[in-house]
């Protein structure tokens, strides 16, 4: 039997954004350009901007569902990246 773990890994939160595919309750957006209303279970890029997705996060706790539709995607934890991409918005902010 196979269970899921949180792993921490420094990662490029640049890369992250411009690959991400968030999921909703049916469907995902593309955080590159915001597109809503993708087929999260099929789409490899976003239909509007063409990003290519490499990683995947969820707003329910459906996680092990989505990680078996699409086991091609890097989960991450989708507060884990707002609360480091808000981060590094609000130094942007202050350091301008």
């Amino acid at each position: 039997m196979s269970d899921l773990v949180r792993v921490w890994k420094e990662v490029d939160i640049a890369d992250i954004a411009k690959s991400l595919l968030i999921i909703g309750l049916s469907t995902g957006d593309c955080s590159n350009c915001r597109e809503l209303g993708i087929d999260y279970s099929s789409a490899k890029a976003c239909p509007k901007c063409g990003a290519v997705f490499k990683y995947i996060a969820s707003r329910s706790k459906e996680i092990k569902k989505i990680k078996n539709k699409r086991p091609d995607l890097i989960f991450i934890d989708l507060e884990d990246y707002k609360k480091v991409s808000g981060s590094i918005k609000a130094k942007d902010f202050f350091s301008a």
